[in-house]
């Protein structure tokens, strides 16, 4: 009879979500518009993911409010032209995408993750949209910024569950770092079985999985000789 791969579930206390996060793919790295971001809610306390560049996005924001915003009242110390704002602030002009800058920056809110959602809408091309995650305990929410056409719903809870360490990991045939959400890894069915199977790449039934039930000291005597 064949041995099957052991699947065995890592002690809570030693699980580390931040190799998740290693990926390029969470990060503009892997390709154009493909990174996520995810916001604390106290950004002064708790340090989000790909922060530095969602910054830089809201600094380019601010600058064609305020740019809009001087053409509008007529103030040109700086700017001629709606175009010349949106160009030197390597936004590449054209005048669908001025027209909606316009509008968008007459009402907008650099401090709100949806208005930066359409800002990024507006300037690529393509669907930014914002969606909010609770843990377990208070205080635990981020919201996540991402292009619709890079990730899928199934795909953007598993980065909110794992930002808020809602899961676990498993170690699958000595190799670390196969992550389950809470809501697979608590099902009685079968689906954590097939979701480790699909992760390490082999067939469910190849597959033998140990749940992590808790650790007890074992200790050890020797009969003193006299």
């Amino acid at each position: 009879m064949k041995k099957k791969i052991t699947a065995i579930e890592v002690n809570p206390e030693h699980i580390d979500f931040s190799f998740y996060f290693e990926d390029d793919g969470l990060t503009n790295i892997g390709g154009e518009n493909c990174a996520v971001y995810i916001i604390p809610p106290d950004r002064r306390h708790y340090r989000g993911f790909n922060m530095d560049e969602y910054e830089r996005i809201e600094e380019q924001a601010e600058a064609i409010i305020e740019g809009f915003d001087d053409i509008k009242n007529g103030y040109k110390d700086y700017y001629n032209s709606y175009k010349e704002v949106m160009e030197n602030n390597e936004i590449i002009y054209n005048s669908r995408k001025c027209s909606l800058l316009k509008k968008w920056s007459e009402n907008a809110n650099i401090n709100d993750t949806e208005c930066i959602a359409e800002f990024l809408t507006i300037i690529t091309g393509e669907e930014w949209s914002v969606k909010s995650f609770t843990g377990y305990s208070q205080g635990d929410y981020c919201e996540i910024m991402y292009c619709e056409k890079h990730y899928s719903k199934e795909h953007l809870i598993e980065i909110g569950k794992f930002w808020l360490g809602c899961g676990t990991e498993f170690c699958i045939d000595d190799c670390y770092g196969y992550y389950v959400t809470d809501d697979i890894r608590w099902t009685e069915d079968g689906r954590l079985v097939k979701h480790l199977a699909d992760l390490y790449g082999c067939k469910p039934e190849e597959l033998e999985v140990h749940l992590y039930k808790g650790e007890h000291k074992v200790v050890d005597y020797e009969l003193l000789a006299i």
